[in-house]
């Protein structure tokens, strides 16, 4: 969501501060701003600007501010229209901040400032804290401790940081839980705070991740972290470990690709060959999956959780586990856990999948597990991350940042984890299946790659179905899961409605929607249900549907049943899953070119969700 940077040290930092933006674009914003003091003695100077960042840099030519402390912001609007008066930083007599979260209690803070004569500019929640630190600071001398007994006050998830014209050379921020991080940085000469590494990666190779309730103090020459409940002072400092980068800023190029979406579906090979790697001792070619295998032997049940594209990961997971390892799964939407208060005890394993480690439903949801007894255990991209730091074990994958909104590498590595647990626990517990050994996985990258090679087919099969009414998406069993991530990959990116069903569900209404001018999507390998498949396909055959097909390179029965056939060297083993995606892939990105849309930024979607 929101987009968070701040800078003070010795150099000027406008283009710290715009950059780091640019590299939190992908978390979704509507508006973005920033705010520099000129120099230690003058008052901070705010620009903003309603839409893209580009806009903001109009107005800093047309209006530079140079400094060596100040404070960016990408806003995606929760309270109040997403204009330049609501944009972010906000100022409050002489405190600027800029805000990511929700305060839950703003309506009754409002009221309150309000009677008390305050002058309130925006519609937003952010605004209100601003005001509360100007109270604060009418009654205590250090302007810390104000921003500390004012973050007293809020209910809710959020991090906000906050400068002052009083206090020159100082930034604090406060996180209670969207994500901060903080980082001294000997190449900026000076500290950083961020919500997300990546906003800082180009000057600094580690960063601390401040947890729930720190309060963080930063100078140019060091940071300071303390609790928020406690009062501020050198006994109450807290000491945390710093966390490495793994990134380069090679990474956050488009390496000559058009989009980052279509640069990460072609890093698919390396993605998944960088997580083989973390996760095989290749000595020994044994999967280093020891910490979660102990919580699984101890479990009679899993619980994935997850949102998204993560879940549609979680649902390839179910059918892995189940039919490799015989553990029984369950499989939740984590915005919908919660509230149908599932059965859990000291025996159940909840199994947490987020890209960011950050998203805030699967977050209250594991919190809740753990608050019932469960185990928990998680799959992660980013370490460091909330979640590898709440749960017993985590599994992580080596996507490398994923820069588009719409996930592609992540979704891919997510899969081959599980793949890779079934087969681990299908050992440990002694199941007599087909697990393949650890070698199978190592021809992974290889298949991968060679259906990376159809792009240009699928590229013609777009331009063919580009004034299709809709998709639909069917297929069965595992890769069930994969035609809803197909139909929501199209949706996302291209704007075009899509839905996914099981091939079965077909005629229990879906089937109504077909015609000439509806597509649909089928997914057909030659595996234990494909003449059921081929019975459904052919009952849109009959009712006009335009047919593209993913099928077995020499299936021709398919082909000719079919307008647009996508020929695939299937292995009919756990691969399936993956390499069905890419043409998944491939058919919503070129849809979504020839359409014109903002493929790497989609409207009102965001990256990382840290809100509810």
């Amino acid at each position: 969501m929101c987009g968070i940077i701040g800078y003070v040290g010795k150099k000027e930092c406008s283009r710290f501060l715009v950059d780091g933006l640019k590299r939190l674009e992908y978390r979704g914003y509507d508006s973005s701003g920033i705010a520099i003091s000129r120099n230690d003695q003058s008052n901070f100077e705010v620009r903003k600007a309603e839409g893209k960042i580009e806009r903001l840099e109009i107005a800093l030519r047309n209006s530079p501010i140079q400094g060596a402390i100040g404070l960016g912001h990408t806003r995606w609007a929760t309270h109040g229209k997403p204009n330049t008066i609501n944009a972010h930083p906000h100022r409050a007599g002489t405190t600027v901040l800029v805000h990511n979260g929700i305060i839950e209690n703003f309506e009754s803070i409002r009221e309150e400032l309000l009677a008390r004569g305050a002058s309130i500019v925006s519609e937003t929640d952010s605004e209100l804290f601003g005001h509360l630190v100007e109270e604060e600071l009418k009654k205590t001398a250090t302007f810390e401790e104000a921003v500390r007994l004012s973050f007293l006050k809020l209910e809710g998830s959020c991090s906000i940081v906050v400068v002052n014209d009083r206090f020159p050379g100082k930034i604090v921020a406060v996180r209670t839980g969207t994500p901060l991080v903080v980082s001294r940085s000997q190449k900026a000469d000076g500290c950083f705070v961020a919500s997300d590494a990546q906003a800082i990666v180009e000057h600094t190779d580690e960063v601390t991740y401040l947890e729930p309730r720190d309060l963080v103090v930063c100078t140019q020459s060091e940071f300071k972290i303390f609790p928020i409940d406690k009062k501020i002072s050198p006994e109450n400092e807290i000491k945390r470990s710093a966390t490495k980068l793994d990134w380069k800023m090679a990474d956050f190029d488009k390496a000559g690709f058009p989009h980052f979406m279509l640069k990460e579906i072609h890093e698919q090979p390396r993605a998944i060959l960088d997580t083989l790697d973390l996760l095989i001792e290749r000595d020994t070619m044994r999967a280093r999956m020891e910490e979660i295998g102990a919580l699984v032997q101890r479990a009679s049940k899993i619980q994935i959780i997850a949102c998204g594209t993560a879940w549609h990961a979680g649902l390839v997971g179910k059918y892995l586990l189940e039919s490799v390892a015989r553990v029984p799964v369950e499989v939740d939407l984590a915005s919908e856990y919660r509230y149908r208060d599932p059965v859990i005890d000291e025996h159940t394993l909840v199994l947490a999948v987020s890209q960011s480690g950050e998203t805030a439903d699967t977050l209250a949801a594991l919190r809740e597990a753990k608050r019932k007894g469960a185990m928990t255990a998680a799959i992660c991209n980013v370490r460091g991350s909330s979640m590898p730091r709440e749960v017993a074990a985590t599994l992580f994958t080596a996507a490398g940042p994923e820069i588009g909104v719409a996930s592609t590498k992540a979704f891919t590595t997510q899969i081959l984890v599980f793949m890779m647990l079934g087969q681990f626990l299908a050992h440990a517990r002694g199941v007599k299946t087909k697990a393949p050994d650890v070698h199978f996985f190592l021809q992974l990258p290889h298949q991968v790659q060679s259906a990376l090679e159809l792009a240009p087919l699928v590229q013609k099969i777009s331009e063919s179905c580009l004034q299709s009414r809709g998709y639909l998406y069917i297929a069965r069993g595992r890769l069930f899961p994969i035609a809803l991530e197909g139909a929501l990959k199209m949706k996302e990116i291209s704007y075009v409605h899509a839905e996914g069903y099981p091939a079965g569900e077909l005629k229990h209404g879906p089937i109504a929607m077909v015609e000439s001018n509806m597509t649909v999507v089928v997914l057909a390998p030659r595996d234990e249900l494909y003449e059921k498949t081929m019975s459904n396909l052919q009952e849109v055959k009959a009712r006009g549907g335009r047919i593209v097909a993913v099928g077995d390179h020499d299936d021709f029965s398919l082909q000719k049943l079919s307008d647009h056939f996508i020929g695939m060297r299937f292995a009919h083993d756990w691969s399936d899953s993956i390499l069905a995606t890419i043409p998944m892939q491939l058919l919503a990105y070129y849809t979504a070119v020839l359409k014109g849309t903002d493929v790497d930024k989609p409207r009102n979607l965001a990256k990382s969700v840290t809100v509810e």
